[in-house]
């Protein structure tokens, strides 16, 4: 099999595409506290999970350099999808309800993720292990300390666990803002020996309950919007409106199957990864849509404020 730390050409063209519309997807994106990021050492980013795809797309906007991904074990099932999701720089990760034997599975990805530290590629695993899109987060699983232990017995070099919040403005809709926030990074091998004399389950309860810890100071702070001039925001809803209509109208093709689709979703946290497929697919269409998403985003507020 390929190894997924390999230079791909056309997947790094790609990038410039698939970053494009993920940044279309939201009024804004920012990224905080890149300078947190080692320039030494294995890297293994931790980031929350809250909307699907979209928190793995958000990722790749920390850098345009290849990242590798953990997924669920369960998608790699037909080899078609295996072999693009290892194009996609994704390794299969089996969870606890996946059974002892999928499990002990995991030891090969392991490999993997050293191999990929050995090659400078940092790689990202979702600790808490399945989407919430809610606040907060749910309990962080030791997985990824495992497989950073590992890779650092392995290679002999540190391994960082670098905490990363993923915070949205909207969950259950398109727009609003994207903040990535990086927090300070810590060695894995550092925080063991201060827990030396902890049982082995007592020392990873505290990696799980530090990690967890650590990412949520990073999330939930999307400040509220403004309430002022809304005189000035009430004019200039009046004179969109013809705007709005068109774009909305040009913006058709893309709205219409992401809300078919999503009818027959029950999870809504694929909300965003839905209508980012449909951009994905029909480019010509992206335009209207981002400028018809935005002002209904402006008329939504400014009705909220009115009130």
């Amino acid at each position: 099999m390929r190894k997924i730390w390999k230079e791909s050409f056309w997947y790094n063209i790609g990038r410039y595409y698939v970053d494009f519309c993920t940044r279309a997807s939201f009024s804004s994106v920012k990224v905080e506290g890149k300078e947190n990021i080692p320039s030494r050492g294995a890297v293994m980013l931790a980031p929350n999970h809250r909307c699907a795809l979209m928190d793995a797309l958000l990722m790749l906007l920390i850098d345009h350099r290849p990242i590798g991904f953990g997924a669920r074990m369960d998608i790699f099932r037909k080899p078609r999808i295996a072999a693009a999701l290892r194009w996609l720089r994704i390794l299969p990760i089996a969870r606890e309800r996946d059974g002892l034997k999928k499990v002990i599975q995991n030891y090969d990805t392991f490999d993997e993720i050293t191999d990929c530290f050995a090659h400078g590629m940092p790689f990202c695993l979702f600790s808490e292990g399945t989407h919430r899109t809610e606040p907060g987060m749910m309990p962080v699983h030791k997985g990824i300390f495992r497989a950073a232990r590992i890779a650092s017995e392995k290679l002999g070099e540190p391994v960082y666990i670098v905490p990363v919040g993923l915070d949205y403005e909207y969950f259950f809709r398109q727009t609003g803002k994207a903040v990535i926030r990086i927090g300070e990074a810590f060695e894995i091998n550092e925080f063991m020996a201060m827990h030396r004399s902890d049982s082995d389950s007592q020392m990873w309860k505290s990696l799980c309950d530090e990690l967890r810890g650590r990412i949520l100071r990073l999330v939930d702070r999307i400040p509220e919007r403004r309430h002022d001039r809304i005189a000035l925001r009430a004019a200039a809803a009046v004179l969109s409106l013809p705007l709005f209509v068109v774009c909305d109208l040009c913006a058709f093709p893309i709205w219409l199957p992401s809300r078919l689709v999503l009818r027959t979703m029950k999870d809504k946290a694929w909300t965003h990864t839905v209508y980012y497929v449909f951009r994905l697919l029909l480019p010509l269409f992206i335009p209207f849509f981002w400028v018809s998403t935005r002002l209904l985003d402006f008329y939504d507020k400014l009705i909220k404020d009115l009130r």
